[in-house]
């Protein structure tokens, strides 16, 4: 309890109005300072050094990450740099074997054709295209797909795997969710790729690569696979057969119609063109598997 002040109060020194004056110019009580006076020393000599030791703390954190950060930074790129030159060499050691394969088959076709001359098998030349052991020549048609772009700013849209068969929407009162435009997938070239055969192509290849009777489509991750050789975006799907019957086919199917409105409601790219003359390499070598009957 502090001790009121000795002495006459303000009554005493002029009422009312000296006690108005006293709270305008000191409106602070005395018991405040004094309270202040007692405990403020002690309080100072703990703080400062616990508010010294703090920063010493960060500090001294801080500089141990950006050193271990920077420390790390070289071998992190060399890593880097190491494993993007492995993946040039096998992509440069694939085209050039690929080249070669390519090669080799068509002396093996060549010197076929002189061995045989006119003793060669009936539908030889038809059943080896319907399996894809040699490069086709000849018009066609060309679809080409293309992943959307990335929303700018981070905006999502509103969309589903219409692609791929899904509805787009989410949850269970037939909301539709927020989320960004998917990224096409390997039911979406199968789509594309059944459709031509449909519509009357003898020959197709993806990115390149030949499709035969026991080429498969499939999804690894985000990479789709075409004969487990991976592909990206944008996906050119070449097709050999009658173009006209192909474009207008093809035009007309609900496929492209998908694909058109998924465009315009997405981004992305879809195109189908015609190819006056283009060429297919041929597919890789098939593993023969067969059996043999035994004598009793």
């Amino acid at each position: 309890m502090t001790q009121p002040p000795s002495g006459p109060g303000p009554s005493a020194r002029g009422g009312p109005a000296a006690l108005l004056r006293e709270l305008i110019a000191d409106p602070l009580d005395p018991g405040y300072a004094a309270a202040a006076a007692r405990t403020g020393p002690r309080r100072r000599w703990l703080e400062r050094p616990l508010l010294a030791a703090g920063c010493l703390l960060v500090g001294f954190t801080a500089a141990l990450g950006y050193v271990q950060t920077h420390r790390a930074a070289p071998e992190a790129t060399r890593v880097r740099a190491a494993l993007v030159a492995r993946v040039a060499q096998a992509r440069a050691d694939t085209a050039a074997l690929s080249a070669q394969a390519a090669e080799l088959t068509g002396q093996i076709d060549r010197l076929r054709s002189a061995a045989l001359g006119a003793s060669a098998p009936a539908g030889l030349a038809s059943a080896e295209l319907a399996a894809g052991a040699r490069a086709v020549t000849g018009p066609g048609a060309q679809v080409e797909l293309a992943d959307p772009a990335a929303p700018a700013g981070g905006d999502a849209v509103v969309a589903g795997n219409v692609a791929g068969g899904g509805n787009g929407m989410a949850g269970g009162n037939g909301a539709a969710a927020p989320v960004t435009a998917p990224s096409l997938t390997d039911r979406d070239i199968r789509a594309v790729v059944n459709e031509l055969w449909r519509d009357g192509a003898e020959a197709i290849a993806v990115n390149g690569i030949r499709l035969t009777p026991t080429s498969t489509i499939r999804v690894a991750g985000d990479a789709v696979l075409v004969d487990f050789q991976p592909i990206g975006s944008p996906y050119t799907i070449r097709a050999i057969g009658d173009p006209d019957l192909l474009i207008t086919a093809f035009a007309d199917s609900a496929v492209a119609s998908r694909y058109q409105t998924l465009t315009a409601l997405r981004g992305g790219g879809f195109h189908l063109t015609q190819v006056n003359r283009m060429t297919l390499p041929a597919g890789g070598p098939a593993t023969l598997r067969y059996a043999a009957g035994g004598t009793r």
